[in-house]
Parts: structure tokens; sequence; C-alpha cells
């Protein structure tokens, strides 16, 4: 399967917001939307699930296109969070990862 990771490690190629934008699919939005909205308190409706994720151009799902990780990993020129000199002592992402082990484990996953 094909890997898209995000600045922050998280694996794009499995969100269901990028899944339902790639397949033109409004019952997933709808889905996605709703779930989002009760998990996190987003105020999200299907119309605004549209990404094709972190890392491509276009528009981003609300909290993706503001995501402070991926800005700060943009201004640093960094492939990803795991790929920058602060990586190991930075708190913004320290503090995501202790809650996203998969990611963590995308980050530090290095060819």
């Amino acid at each position: 399967m094909e890997r898209l990771i995000a600045y922050c490690g998280l694996d794009c190629a499995e969100c269901p917001g990028r899944i339902a934008t790639v397949n033109n699919d409004e019952a997933l939005r709808a889905k996605t939307a709703a779930a989002w909205k009760a998990a996190f308190g987003f105020p999200l409706g299907p119309e605004g699930v549209n990404c094709l994720g972190c890392k491509a151009d276009g528009v981003k799902i609300g909290h993706c296109g503001e995501c402070g990780m991926r800005l700060c990993a943009v201004a640093r020129g960094a492939e990803d969070c795991g790929a920058c000199p602060e990586y190991a002592d930075c708190a913004k992402i320290g503090e995501f990862l202790a809650q996203v082990p998969d990611a963590r484990a995308n980050l530090e996953r290095r060819a």
C-alpha cells in the first residue's frame, strides 16, 4: 500500500478525509466529518472534508492546514519532523507522538 507520511508522522494514505477526497465519496465525507466533530470537537461539515495530504499542494482540512507541526517543518524545509535536528527535544511533536505511537514509528523509520 502507498504510504504518504505527513510532517507529524501520520500516514495520509490511511486518512479517511484523503480517501474521501481521492474517491469523491460523499458518504465517507459525511461520516468522517461527523466522527471528527464528535471525537475532536472540530466544527466541520462534509463540505470541509477535502484534502490530498499534508504535503500535497492545494486545500487542506482545516486542522491540517493550520497544524503547528506542519507549519514549522515547512518553514524549516524539513522532510518531516523526524528529519529536524530539534526533533528529539521538540515539545510540540513530543506531546503529539505520546498520543500517537504509530506516527512516532513512521518518523523514526528511515531507509
